[in-house]
């Protein structure tokens, strides 16, 4: 099957960044992607396909345990929202 992919840019160098660190071409690491998630959906329940969340302390720090990965941009807003706050403290620019 050929599929084509309208991605935004920064999500399209994220992957392509990905596949290039595994020495994988865009294509076979898109690829590799979409079965493997594919094999975990098939996993799954067809009836019953819950989200559960947990709360854990782990070395005092407190940890949400979903059972599911992290989306790429979901960690490129935080990193550049503690950036921010950072430097607005460092400038003494607080709320």
């Amino acid at each position: 099957m050929t599929i084509t992919l309208n991605l935004p840019p920064d999500i399209e160098r994220a992957f392509q960044c990905e596949a290039q660190a595994r020495g994988l071409s865009l294509d076979k690491f898109l690829s590799e992607v979409i079965l493997s998630r594919a094999e975990h959906v098939a996993g799954q329940s067809a009836a019953v396909t819950s989200l559960s969340a947990e709360l854990v302390r782990e070395e005092g720090v407190p940890v949400l345990r979903t059972g599911q990965p992290i989306g790429i941009s979901v960690v490129d807003e935080t990193l550049d929202r503690i950036r921010r706050e950072r430097e607005r403290a460092i400038l003494g620019l607080s709320n």
